[in-house]
């Protein structure tokens, strides 16, 4: 058994060797957005792996759906990446949860003048 942590959530999940980080990722209850039930077409579910985690190399469908230059960043399909041993998986930020997070900085900016102005 091999541990996968799950940032930014922080989430782990002991997964067995050759388990999908997809799989895993569900077994933990994070989630990863996917279209296709895993067969690697959607490339909805793109991960970024970190550091020294241990993960399958690219297979054949992610070096057709992914640049080589983002598999040396380490992205990944995690439907396709198989656990290997322990591994730390990044997940990209929702796109709602991008612009929730804009707005909520600046209304705190706001907040912070008015504050300024008032003394």
């Amino acid at each position: 058994m091999a541990k996968v942590t799950f940032v930014p959530s922080g989430r782990s999940v002991e997964a067995r060797q050759g388990e999908t980080i997809l799989r895993a990722a569900s077994r933990a209850r994070v989630p990863i957005t996917q279209r296709c039930g895993g067969n690697g077409s959607c490339t909805m579910c793109k991960v970024r792996i970190d550091g020294d985690s241990k993960v399958s190399p690219p297979c054949e469908i992610e070096k057709r759906w992914i640049s080589s230059a983002e598999l040396a960043r380490g992205v990944r399909l995690a439907c396709q990446t198989k656990i290997q041993g322990t591994t730390r998986v990044s997940l990209p930020q929702s796109k709602l949860a991008a612009v929730v997070q804009a707005q909520l900085a600046e209304q705190r900016e706001r907040r912070e003048g008015q504050e300024k102005t008032q003394e």
